[in-house]
């Protein structure tokens, strides 16, 4: 008896299963790689609008160029967060590639903010070693660097071009400070350092849902940005800040010790509170940190004075038992006496 079949069976839950499915690629560096399957299947399509107008053979080749090329950068963009997690000790088993990008599954999340701020920039340098290298070569490289009967552009000319254009428009767009991208986990994180996780979290979530409703907006409204690719980022941005927010009022963002008010108290994030919003533990700007290092110079001084005086004190106590009290100078006496309004805090 199967009193679910006609439900598990309906179209709209066989599509959603296909489109969810994903499939091995290999294992690289530890890390187990999988594609969904509709990643492979829509992906060429889409990027067969990109490619130049020539025989089939060019259109299959450039269409090959930009699929495993978007892929590799992004494959190269997670693993820059894998690498930068692992100096934090955060272990990575997967990573998915989907139509919209990458996801490295992290065992656990950062557990302080440097280590976001730390993690969520690793992903964006990769891009800045992808330019470094071609870059150069789409400056110098000349037109047409090889030619082929029948076909409109150079093979590699196009690939150097697709990997300077796509590196780029992913560096710019990943630093965009909306929350999930790697520019809001960034903004979030320079946020926690002034304020309370939790708090911080609210502001880069609400951020990042305009952000996310900008992006339908704009894709909508300017159909060359491709519209519908700009309005399931724009979805997906809104989807993840809300969830985000969600947590954020339940639990703690990097789990701090217990020792922290807001485990006491779930509503102190509110109010500023915690020790991230600890004017004691925040840094300070540069007339704090000045009047902190004219006021430990005062307390050195103070205390290197006291020090000398001691020693005076004791050479002059060796004295007194030489000579006795009628022995000692008029200075001898003015030091002794001085030493006696210090212990007793007067003068």
């Amino acid at each position: 008896m199967r009193p679910y079949r006609d439900y598990d069976e309906s179209p709209l839950m066989q599509f959603l299963r296909f489109v969810t499915k994903t499939f091995a690629i290999g294992d690289f560096f530890g890390v187990h790689v999988r594609m969904y399957w509709a990643a492979a299947i829509l992906m060429p399509w889409f990027f067969l609008r990109w490619v130049p107008n020539g025989t089939a053979w060019e259109a299959a080749t450039c269409t090959a160029i930009c699929f495993g090329g978007l892929f590799l950068i992004v494959w190269t963009h997670e693993m820059g967060h894998i690498v930068a997690g692992w100096r934090y000790r955060i272990r990575t088993d997967a990573i998915t590639l989907s139509p919209l990008g990458g996801v490295a599954h992290m065992n656990a999340p950062a557990t302080t903010p440097r280590g976001e701020l730390v993690i969520s920039l690793a992903g964006p340098a990769t891009h800045l070693l992808w330019l470094a290298v071609f870059w150069p070569l789409w400056v110098l490289m000349p037109d047409r660097v090889l030619v082929i009967d029948g076909w409109v552009d150079c093979p590699i000319v196009f690939a150097v071009w697709f990997f300077y254009t796509a590196n780029l428009s992913l560096l710019l767009f990943n630093l965009l400070p909306f929350f999930p991208l790697d520019g809001g986990r960034v903004l979030r994180a320079l946020l926690a350092m002034r304020v309370h996780p939790n708090r911080a979290t609210m502001w880069a979530t609400s951020i990042g849902i305009a952000g996310g409703v900008g992006i339908i907006v704009l894709s909508i409204v300017r159909s060359e940005l491709q519209s519908m690719v700009g309005v399931l980022i724009g979805l997906l941005c809104i989807q993840s800040c809300l969830a985000e927010r969600r947590f954020a009022r339940h639990a703690l963002v990097y789990g701090h010790a217990q020792a922290d008010p807001w485990a006491m108290d779930p509503d102190a994030w509110k109010r500023g509170a915690g020790p991230l919003a600890d004017p004691k533990k925040r840094n300070p700007g540069f007339v704090g940190r000045w009047l902190r290092a004219r006021r430990e110079r005062r307390v050195a001084k103070a205390a290197a004075a006291d020090a000398a005086l001691d020693r005076e004190v004791d050479a002059i106590l060796d004295r007194v038992h030489s000579v006795g009290m009628t022995g000692l100078t008029d200075r001898e006496k003015a030091v002794l006496k001085r030493a006696s309004q210090r212990r007793r805090g007067v003068g």
